[in-house]
């Protein structure tokens, strides 16, 4: 297992869109994963509303 972090804004996740930039999706497991707690709150920071989680989660290794 590896460690990634996810961003929760609201009831959604950040997620990747079909287009290549940042979307929202409604399940953790359609989640974004962030390999550094960093880049997850650079992507908050530009996408998320405030007030917004960043969580740890445990992803199988590739």
């Amino acid at each position: 297992m590896t460690t990634a972090y996810v961003v929760k804004t609201g009831e959604h996740f950040l997620c990747s869109a079909e287009d290549g930039d940042i979307g929202l999706a409604p399940e953790i497991k359609e989640a974004k994963y962030f390999p550094t707690h960093d880049e997850a709150e650079k992507a908050a920071n530009q996408h998320a509303d405030s007030g917004y989680e960043i969580l740890t989660v445990d992803v199988p290794a590739r």
